[in-house]
């Protein structure tokens, strides 16, 4: 039977957690923390793993997570599945304009959006349409924008969602099908996140990637982006397993 979450939401010692499925992995559960300034404690971590095993899941992973909140979830059975860079583009101002025209991301065009993730980062780590969704959607205000190569505009190749919170910023996500990757279209999406960012004044934008992304470490590093020493962690637990 494949697990439901409907609108589940885990509640620990002064923090909350929505759980969704993991995109194109029902049985695993993700945990999206409300505010990770208040990480939950062990004994919420092994009350919410009960729980979820009995919704039917057989793993539950992370949102991305600090380095500093790893010992709290490795004591919980939880381990690092995947690590990130955190880079940061300081004070976004008078950035210039030109390159590759972008246009609005439709809802309606989530699902091809959601085929240039899975293309762009592989069944285990792309985003699904309802992902997308939640990712519009984790910061008070966001830009969703895409670029169409074609001029009848029914072709999306490349999108990225951006947030902002306040006086920072964040490229919350960038997809570049393979296919048309080297053609500038990144690079034009990444301007116009911070071409935006500087209307509203931010202070900083953050970005995060797989350690191993050479191809966007390289772009974000090209327009400016300079790597922090803290590093992001989406971590994973078995719900067959239990620590003694």
């Amino acid at each position: 039977m494949t697990p439901s979450t409907g609108r589940t939401v885990l509640r620990g010692d002064g923090v909350s957690c929505r759980v969704r499925t993991w995109p194109g992995h029902p049985h695993i559960a993700q945990l999206v923390l409300y505010q990770q300034a208040v990480l939950p404690s062990i004994g919420d971590l092994e009350r919410w793993s009960t729980q979820l095993a009995g919704l039917g899941f057989d793993r539950v992973r992370t949102s991305a997570m600090s380095s500093a909140s790893g010992v709290r979830m490795e004591a919980a059975g939880f381990r690092s599945v995947q690590e990130l860079v955190l880079l940061q583009y300081d004070q976004p101002r008078h950035i210039p304009s030109g390159g590759t025209a972008v246009r609005r991301l439709d809802e309606m065009r989530h699902g091809a959006a959601a085929a240039v993730d899975l293309a762009a980062f592989g069944d285990e780590w792309a985003l699904d349409s309802a992902a997308i969704v939640d990712v519009r959607h984790a910061t008070p205000s966001h830009r969703a924008r895409a670029v169409f190569p074609r001029d009848d505009g029914h072709e999306l190749m490349a999108y990225a969602v951006s947030g902002r919170d306040a006086r920072q910023g964040f490229l919350q996500r960038l997809a570049v099908h393979p296919s048309v990757q080297r053609r500038g279209y990144g690079r034009a999406l990444v301007l116009d996140s911070l071409r935006w960012a500087a209307r509203w004044r931010v202070d900083r934008v953050l970005v995060n990637t797989h350690t191993t992304n050479q191809p966007a470490l390289d772009l974000y590093e090209g327009v400016g982006f300079h790597r922090l020493h803290e590093r992001l962690h989406v971590f994973e637990r078995s719900l067959a397993w239990s620590p003694t």
